[in-house]
């Protein structure tokens, strides 16, 4: 395929994007242009919950039945509108530069990277060792599927419920489901 690219307004944004036709879910003929747009319609929703804190990409350049990879580290060729934030890290005591997707110009860039799974730190840029929730990521097993993962999710949700904790499930991006637990 060859690359096309234009130019797209993104807020008070100019962002280049490509290959907008490439089919990144195959099972539904979902294109890139469609991640984009999908991430531009729920950007309202989606945003509060990335505010402020750093991302790990996950991209898929030849969508999801291809090779994929994890990006902690911002992309130097990134667009001057994207923040980054500085972490140490402690395993070997050098700062890792992680994407802020702040705005909606931001997760439409992050999707025309091919970036399918957004991997949000738990703490914030702020504070990024001090985590806001407790995550309990419940992926299937063998003999096992989701809703083996939500009946797991809807007990413990009850057992917090008990002790008076509102929990929140979501879905894990893959194939299970993941049980927030704010502190």
């Amino acid at each position: 395929m060859a690359s096309t690219k234009q130019t797209i307004a993104v807020g008070n944004h100019r962002l280049e994007v490509s290959n907008l036709a490439k089919v990144f879910y195959p099972a539904t003929e979902f294109t890139k242009g469609d991640v984009i747009d999908y991430y531009r319609a729920i950007s309202e929703v989606l945003l509060p919950h990335l505010k402020g804190r750093p991302v790990t990409l996950k991209r898929y350049p030849d969508g999801v039945k291809g090779f994929s990879f994890y990006e902690k580290s911002c992309p130097e060729h990134r667009p001057s509108f994207i923040k980054t934030v500085a972490i140490r890290r402690r395993r070997d005591d050098k700062d890792v530069n992680y994407c802020q997707l702040n705005t909606e110009a931001a997760l439409a860039w992050a999707a025309n990277l091919a970036n399918l799974e957004l991997h949000v730190a738990l703490g914030s840029a702020r504070a990024p060792h001090k985590p806001h929730s407790v995550v309990f990521d419940l992926d299937p097993g063998e003999g096992t599927g989701v809703l083996e993962c939500a009946e797991v999710a809807l007990r413990l949700r009850r057992l917090f419920s008990e002790l008076e904790r509102e929990a929140v499930v979501k879905t894990s991006g893959s194939k299970g489901l993941q049980l927030y637990l704010p502190l």
